[in-house]
């Protein structure tokens, strides 16, 4: 049967408000990204039904935004919206749910749970590699997620010893240059810092800007995690000028575009203000899974 023109229009709305949210969200204008989402969520259910993979597409789209803006009870209930649309269809995709646990880790990460992300993570891992396979980039996007909450749990060798396992074929898969490997090359910094192995953790944190540098263009917000992060690196070689200039750079890129409240900024914050000597907090604080 044809379908109704109304429902095509809804339709065709849907999937272009979603790719409109997805190029704002990438360029940090997480306001322009959750309208986008929001009225591309009202659409979908007109379109394709309150139970279907589309809604529940833009219910997951909408905490990946929320938790960018640091909003993370949205993104909870957003990702909670995403679950149960998914659990309520008949055979809903194995790697849509994969994806799921992978940014319910992420959110539980970025809320400094690691106790709840680590078993999240490694479901995103086990759910997705039976789904696509071993090799496929999103099981390996998985792992390096998984690797940078572990090396935060102090199993640092065994983190660098997976990411190390699995960046050449993230690379050879997405390319050397691709955001994604950005993200990977990231959590092996972190977990190379956290080792004290400080010089080779400032050249990955250095790519990792030059990457998204070039990706995302030098004015926007998803630079600052790595800026603030090869801040950190640098401060701890002594280039205390250069540390400075990077968070500075970091602080300006986040401020106003995230909740105030931000763990990213409020790290930014103190490590300018232990610089400044305003605070006697411990030393600069950098972050895994900044892409998760």
């Amino acid at each position: 049967m044809a379908l109704v023109p109304g429902i095509k229009r809804s339709q065709l709305l849907a999937q272009s408000l979603r790719a409109l949210g997805t190029a704002a969200r990438t360029l940090g204008r997480y306001p322009d990204s959750q309208d986008a989402f929001e009225r591309g969520l009202v659409a979908a259910i007109d379109g394709f039904g309150l139970v279907s993979l589309q809604v529940a597409e833009l219910h997951n789209d909408l905490g990946m935004t929320w938790k960018y803006a640091g909003r993370f009870h949205d993104a909870a209930e957003s990702y909670d919206r995403a679950r149960r649309t998914l659990e309520a269809m008949p055979a809903a995709d194995p790697e849509d749910i994969a994806a799921l646990y992978h940014n319910l880790g992420g959110l539980a990460h970025a809320r400094g749970d690691l106790a709840a992300a680590e078993p999240l993570a490694r479901r995103a891992v086990e759910l997705r590699s039976a789904a696509v396979g071993p090799d496929d980039p999103a099981t390996l996007l998985d792992r390096s997620a998984h690797a940078a909450i572990i090396g935060e749990l102090d199993r640092t060798d065994e983190a660098e010893a997976e990411i190390r396992d699995l960046l050449p074929g993230l690379e050879a898969s997405l390319g050397p240059d691709h955001p994604e490997v950005a993200v990977a090359l990231n959590n092996l910094g972190a977990i190379l810092q956290r080792l004290g192995r400080i010089a080779e953790a400032e050249a990955l944190y250095r790519r990792v800007v030059e990457i998204k540098t070039a990706r995302l263009g030098p004015d926007a917000p998803g630079l600052a995690v790595a800026l603030s992060n090869h801040g950190t690196a640098l401060e701890a070689n002594g280039r205390l000028d250069e540390a400075q200039a990077s968070y500075e750079r970091a602080l300006a890129l986040l401020d106003g575009a995230v909740a105030p409240d931000h763990p990213s900024l409020r790290a930014i914050r103190r490590n300018l203000d232990r610089m400044h000597g305003r605070s006697r907090l411990g030393p600069a604080r950098f972050e895994e899974a900044e892409g998760s």
